[in-house]
């Protein structure tokens, strides 16, 4: 009995040990990407043709690249690209996706629904990598060409996510309620359906977030997102991919962060669908 009570405890607190670790870990990252000028003293886009590809030791610690700059302070610098291109896709995909979804369930059954959900089946029948490809192959090579090519795709599942839960919602109870008593459209939403759908959407971001910065940096590596010389960790993985066996070293640094902003937030996420499932951590 006492050891089925601890084997209980240690699987409720499970998700808290979990949100602990990934916030650890991205906290950790962002301090990193966010101060990087007090953690390197090096110029990210300085060569040094009498350093190139040096060994990880005191004086660089991921080593240098074949133009002889340091893999650390590009890294840092990187990462700024990396995650305030996803954050600021990812936002914008979202308030499309809130308001669309919040406006398609609200109104369904009608024309507006209709035309919206079979818009959204067709985005979703495009894979993300080659309408990326295609958007930047009509306008040109960059990030902001990435960033478009994200929001116009990524706000999808947001809305379809959101559009179930208010088709739920609006028939409960305390909804109907709001609209005998005369509440407009735009109170319930606020009032009423906005909270209940926050908390799935929070978590589904989460996710989506790791997703995207796997996404993005792979759609760099390929050469669409941050041109040269500017860093960004799926670009310098495409530089260094040419000296791998040379200098496998020199791809530590973006593998790395890439590898543990990811952790993070799959950790936060699985973390927080546990806590706001109550019933889910119960389980034996």
């Amino acid at each position: 009995m006492t050891a089925r009570i601890a084997a209980n405890m240690i699987k409720v607190n499970r998700p808290l040990l979990n949100c602990a670790v990934g916030m650890t870990l991205l906290l950790a990252v962002i301090i990193l990407v966010a101060g990087a000028p007090l953690f390197t003293s090096y110029n990210p886009f300085e060569q040094n043709a009498s350093a190139r590809l040096e060994k990880p030791g005191a004086a660089h610690i991921f080593g240098t690249d074949r133009f002889g700059r340091d893999v650390f302070s590009r890294t840092l610098f990187g990462g700024r690209t990396t995650l305030t291109t996803s954050i600021l896709s990812l936002g914008i995909a979202l308030a499309l996706g809130l308001l669309a979804g919040l406006s398609a369930g609200l109104y369904s059954p009608s024309i507006f629904d209709l035309v919206l959900s079979r818009g959204m089946d067709v985005l979703l029948a495009f894979p993300f990598m080659v309408l990326a490809m295609l958007i930047t192959a009509l306008f040109g090579q960059g990030l902001m060409q990435l960033l478009a090519a994200v929001v116009f795709v990524w706000w999808v599942p947001f809305a379809r996510l959101t559009r179930s839960i208010v088709l739920q919602a609006k028939n409960e109870t305390s909804v109907e309620a709001a609209r005998v008593l005369g509440a407009r459209n735009r109170v319930i939403v606020i009032q009423e359906l906005l909270p209940k759908v926050i908390s799935p959407v929070l978590i589904h971001a989460t996710f989506e977030l790791s997703t995207l910065i796997l996404s993005l940096s792979a759609l760099s590596f390929l050469g669409l997102g941050a041109q040269p010389p500017n860093p960004e960790w799926g670009s310098m993985l495409s530089d260094g991919r040419a000296h791998f066996m040379l200098a496998p070293y020199i791809l530590l640094g973006p593998a790395l962060f890439i590898v543990l902003t990811v952790l993070a937030l799959n950790l936060i996420g699985e973390s927080l669908r546990d806590m706001l499932d109550p019933f889910e951590t119960l389980k034996i």
